[in-house]
């Protein structure tokens, strides 16, 4: 099968267009035909070995957490699933492949209303936003919710997914094209960071009393400032450092104190034993159709290394995508 593989730990050495042989499932896994494979941030920060994720994979390896597609065999053991279904998931020793093994247990089934695209940009977006919203944050109807860096697809997911649970919803933007994109996701205001200060801003918007909720992605920018834009007891949900960014971030220890600031980390290798319970609690909202999942490029698989160039540069809406 045609694949893409990273050779080298260094975002100067090009991924490689590789065939190799084709997969097959083990117990409890299925085989899919990728129809889209997804391409995360996480990916990049693995192969630059800025990750905690790139001590768990020996280059030459496959990147890629997420693809949609046509299931074409089952392993042993698998009930619920059947070969020619349409499904999206969380994918096994790389997502950027023709071919792709699944967990049968936390692959889902991909509504009619969706394409492959759209498939392929659900798993890490709105499973993290899931996780950082309802499981950590315990976010409840009232509470005002920022997301850092809204425009991306795990922002426009906790966007749409705050809403639905009646927060109020902040993002940050880096131009007036992302704030008009995060409005039409739901947000209820936007603060152009490279413009404002947004930690005075969330200030105003919330009368001086502060968001209860930070969706934190750019971890290494922002997480002092997130310390001035919480109320007391306020939670951040540090998601990721931001793309491209170190590992390191510095804070004042007494703000931190002095807000009894809930700090929650994140990772979504964590999440895979609750993977099952998320999968049946997002089935119903999936199904719905309203979901918004917004496709800026889908490049075709061998233009990987320019799909990576793309996330980077920051210059993109919702998601970025690649086709076998």
């Amino acid at each position: 099968m045609k694949t893409v593989r990273v050779h080298k730990f260094d975002l100067s050495v090009p991924m490689q267009e590789e065939e190799i042989e084709n997969p097959a499932p083990g117990p409890g896994e299925i085989l899919v035909r990728s129809g889209a494979m997804g391409v995360n941030p996480v990916d990049i920060a693995i192969r630059a070995a800025k990750h905690p994720y790139a001590k768990l994979v020996t280059p030459p390896y496959i990147p890629g957490a997420e693809a949609a597609g046509e299931v074409v065999s089952l392993g042993e053991g698998v009930d619920g699933l059947s070969v020619g279904q349409r499904v999206f998931g969380r994918v096994l020793e790389g997502g950027y492949a023709e071919l792709v093994r699944m967990p049968a247990n936390t692959t889902a089934l991909l509504p009619d209303a969706y394409s492959y695209e759209q498939g392929a940009g659900i798993t890490v977006p709105f499973y993290t936003a899931w996780n950082a919203l309802v499981i950590k944050a315990e976010a409840g109807a009232g509470e005002t919710v920022l997301v850092q860096g809204g425009a991306g697809g795990v922002g426009s997911a906790s966007i749409q997914l705050a809403k639905r649970m009646g927060c109020q919803v902040i993002a940050t933007v880096s131009s007036k094209e992302k704030a008009d994109f995060c409005e039409s996701m739901g947000a209820d205001a936007t603060i152009n960071y490279r413009e404002e200060d947004f930690a005075e801003r969330c200030m105003e918007i919330t009368g001086g009393r502060g968001v209860d909720i930070i969706v934190e992605l750019a971890a290494c920018d922002n997480f002092d400032k997130d310390l001035d834009a919480i109320r007391v007891d306020g939670r951040i949900i540090v998601i990721g450092t931001g793309t491209g960014k170190g590992p390191q971030a510095e804070f004042r220890v007494p703000s931190v104190m002095t807000k009894d600031a809930h700090v929650l980390g994140l990772a979504v290798v964590n999440l895979i034993p609750k993977m099952p319970e998320v999968v049946r609690r997002f089935t119903p909202v999936l199904e719905e159709g309203s979901l918004k999942i917004h496709i800026d490029q889908a490049l075709p698989l061998e233009s990987a290394n320019k799909a990576h160039e793309v996330v980077l540069s920051g210059k993109f809406l919702g998601k970025v995508v690649l086709t076998p």
